[in-house]
């Protein structure tokens, strides 16, 4: 496997700006689309590329499934980028005419009055959970996600895929993967993908996502990148600008990265019928305050507002301090 060592060629300013744009190929200065492990200046891994790392025959087993789970969505924040970007005040979003822009979402005007609405929405893109959600103040309980509840067998069927992806994760960056698995480990098993380091899976279907982060995972751990994809298309590269990489995944590829540094794609460009399935498997933070199924129930049935108790902050924030510990003097 090829190795680079980068250094950053944009400033954390420059980056700054490009937070909700969509991202252009002239951000790529590194193409990657060989098998590639990248370190960033410190020597720490930054990110790891394979080709076809995942069996079509497994592949083949959970397009149908994981196509499903790619529901319509508008909770996707940065993701699904600045209004701005593509729309102006006047324009019409799904019938509505916008009357006022706000960031990644916008106020419609009403019909009958002719004034700004009292609700705002943002853009409607493909993206559904597989696994596990956690806590947060509008939902205060963990649970399985709408797609398990819905569609265990579905679910069951990517199983063999998402272990392959755990595979992936523990050969190329075994430290990061360590402390993500002990996360996992220390977890209620009602709420962890088994026997893997992850807790829960986002499904984008033509889904071309604008410079973002993926708040939420675990900081120390990695998020895993799939795609599963059909017919014709150029694009859809992922790019992380602040060392100019750009990941060109296609069916049956992987790739491992910190997707807490700054992210997204080039456009998607039609070339006849296709489907980019891209999957992102991961550890969300938060689900270390989860108890059991049953005691969940009971928070979901008490509607408390509290997303974690202040034993549960203690108990999670010893058994954090205590896996990094172990983890101190490893490589990475």
């Amino acid at each position: 496997m090829k190795q680079i060592k980068l250094k950053p060629i944009l400033t954390d300013e420059e980056i700054k700006k490009l937070e909700g744009t969509f991202f252009t190929p002239d951000l790529i200065k590194y193409h990657i689309k060989e098998d590639t492990k990248i370190f960033n200046e410190n020597g720490d891994i930054l990110a790891v590329y394979k080709k076809n790392a995942v069996p079509k025959n497994i592949l083949n087993n959970c397009r149908l499934s994981f196509r499903k789970a790619a529901g319509q969505s508008n909770n996707r924040g940065l993701a699904s980028g600045l209004i701005s970007e593509k729309y102006k005040v006047g324009d019409k979003i799904g019938g509505r005419t916008i009357g006022k822009i706000q960031g990644t979402r916008f106020v419609p005007i009403n019909i009958k009055d002719n004034k700004l609405s009292n609700t705002s929405y943002a853009l409607t893109v493909n993206s559904g959970l597989m696994g596990f959600s956690d806590r947060y103040p509008r939902i205060p309980y963990c649970r399985r996600t709408m797609y398990n509840q819905r569609n265990l067998q579905g679910y069951k069927k990517c199983l063999p895929y998402i272990k392959c992806v755990d595979n992936f994760f523990k050969e190329y960056a075994p430290k990061r993967y360590n402390i993500q698995k002990k996360m996992a480990e220390k977890t209620n098993q009602d709420f962890v993908i088994k026997d893997t380091a992850f807790t829960t899976i986002t499904v984008n279907k033509n889904f071309r996502t604008a410079g973002h982060y993926d708040n939420g995972d675990l900081k120390e751990g990695f998020g895993n990148l799939g795609v599963i994809s059909t017919g014709k298309y150029e694009g859809g590269i992922t790019v992380i600008p602040k060392y100019g990489i750009g990941l060109d995944l296609k069916d049956g590829d992987l790739a491992i990265f910190d997707v807490h540094e700054l992210h997204g794609n080039t456009e998607l460009i039609r070339k006849g019928y296709y489907e980019r399935i891209s999957v992102v498997c991961y550890y969300r933070e938060k689900m270390i305050y989860c108890g059991n199924a049953e005691y969940e129930l009971k928070r979901a049935k008490t509607n408390t507002k509290k997303t974690a108790l202040p034993e549960e902050l203690e108990r999670a924030k010893k058994i954090k301090e205590s896996i990094l510990n172990e983890n101190m003097h490893t490589d990475l």
